[in-house]
């Protein structure tokens, strides 16, 4: 499928590794010049070197997507690199203190609404102000699908990603006017080092986990509520993404599309 968004430009934030890089490398593979945002620049920088060593274009930006000024300036080298910002990727999350609400500590629990939440509403809010005088453009922000059903032990997490979905019905409805559409992409299970915390976690506090590895853990958990019974994979959350940032998807908006298996359906 030629999703004809060559000659776009996008911001991938935390776009360094993971579910991130493999939506800089698929954009980049359509045409895109893609800029990488990330704090972790060694990584980032790799991507940019490896999308460079295809024929690509791309740059990274060192970006605190949890801090107003970290991302004001990220948009600005966008727009004195190319002038434009046709395409964002919310991809910054994760999560700390895995632990019942009752367990919790406040500073894991604002840390996580920081990452995941926090960070998706500066970047819109910034790059909102560069689409809307051309009136044009997509944002996409990574949800999951602990962002429509509640986990035990997630409950930062379930509450930041629920926030996602919300903001990215409130932007849809505000931008509309704008011909910018916004929406969240929703995983469902991705084996990833926040994946392994959460095994880890189960592991610890269920006895009878304690002879399985974190991966054997992940995959009962994958076959037990998956009705594919397979995890998916970040090539299959960038082929979403890139989807959703086509023309093809210009009547889509205010949607939080799952991709998870069949995890949640409805």
């Amino acid at each position: 499928m030629d999703l004809k968004i060559n000659d776009k430009i996008a911001i991938v934030t935390g776009g360094g590794n993971g579910i991130g890089k493999a939506i800089a490398m698929r954009l980049a593979d359509e045409g895109v010049g893609v800029i990488v945002a990330d704090l972790n620049g060694e990584a980032a920088q790799k991507v940019i070197d490896e999308i460079k060593d295809k024929g690509g274009d791309g740059l990274f930006v060192s970006c605190d997507a949890t801090k107003p000024e970290d991302v004001d300036a990220m948009v600005q080298k966008t727009l004195d690199a190319y002038g434009v910002i046709d395409i964002l990727v919310n991809n910054v999350g994760g999560g700390t203190g895995i632990a019942l609400v009752v367990q919790s500590q406040v500073e894991h629990w604002d840390k996580t609404i920081e990452m995941n939440l926090k960070s998706a509403y500066l970047s819109c809010r910034a790059v909102a102000k560069a689409m809307i005088p051309r009136k044009q453009g997509r944002m996409i922000s990574i949800s999951s699908v602990s962002g429509k059903s509640g986990e035990p032990l997630l409950g930062s997490y379930c509450a930041a990603k629920f926030g996602v979905i919300g903001l990215t019905q409130v932007l849809a409805k505000e931008l509309a006017r704008y011909n910018i559409t916004v929406n969240a992409v929703c995983p469902g299970y991705v084996y990833t080092p926040g994946w392994e915390k959460l095994a880890q976690a189960l592991k610890d506090s269920q006895p009878a986990l304690a002879d399985k590895s974190l991966q054997e853990i992940f995959e009962a958990r994958v076959k037990a509520v998956t009705p594919l019974r397979r995890p998916q994979t970040v090539e299959e959350i960038a082929g979403l993404v890139a989807y959703l940032a086509s023309g093809d998807a210009g009547s889509i908006t205010g949607q939080a599309i799952s991709i998870d298996g069949g995890v949640v359906m409805g």
